[in-house]
């Protein structure tokens, strides 16, 4: 077993015991998984309150589809997913939603409205916004959290190679633009 928190089996285990219906477990997820699914929110979102809806979203969603999660499955991968989609979705509405008002929204603007604590990740975040979206969730996801490169393709779509490749191209971007 891993000492990583929400290493693969404690994820498994908690998303075993809320799909037998011990609603506790989803505590014990977001224990596990909450920093990290915020942190892949947060570099979709570069906001830290969206980020924070898009987390909630994610844990009703899979407290709403526990049920059906099957024991072979990678629980942290999945729950990753539905983080991702969350954000993803959350992007969608307030692109839509800012549209809809004719206001486009100017992120820079945006850097002293957040704490101190999120000053790091606004810094990260702009040296990431160079890269298209899923290479920089393949970073965060590589980087940040040490997802395998099996899981991160499991979370984006793709084969363990592309990401790979895909990881190793963004980083050699990264370094020249830094």
């Amino acid at each position: 077993m891993s000492d990583r928190p929400g290493n693969k089996y404690d994820c498994a285990a908690a998303m075993k015991r809320l799909s037998e219906g011990d609603q506790t477990a989803l505590a014990v997820l977001y224990d596990l998984l909450g920093k990290p699914m915020y942190a892949l929110a947060y570099t979709i979102l570069k906001n830290p309150t969206d980020a924070e809806d898009a987390l909630q979203d994610a844990f009703l969603k899979i407290l709403r589809g526990a049920s059906g999660y099957r024991d072979d499955g990678n629980a942290r991968a999945w729950a990753m997913s539905v983080a991702r989609n969350s954000a993803i979705d959350l992007l969608r509405r307030r692109q839509k939603e800012t549209a809809e008002d004719g206001e486009v929204l100017d992120s820079l603007s945006r850097e002293g409205d957040f704490a101190e604590s999120y000053a790091e990740a606004d810094k990260m975040n702009r040296l990431l916004a160079i890269l298209d979206g899923t290479d920089r969730d393949i970073v965060v996801l590589k980087a940040v959290d040490g997802f395998k490169f099996r899981e991160i393709a499991g979370i984006v779509g793709i084969t363990a190679e592309a990401a790979r490749k895909r990881y190793s191209r963004a980083i050699k971007k990264l370094r020249a633009a830094y």
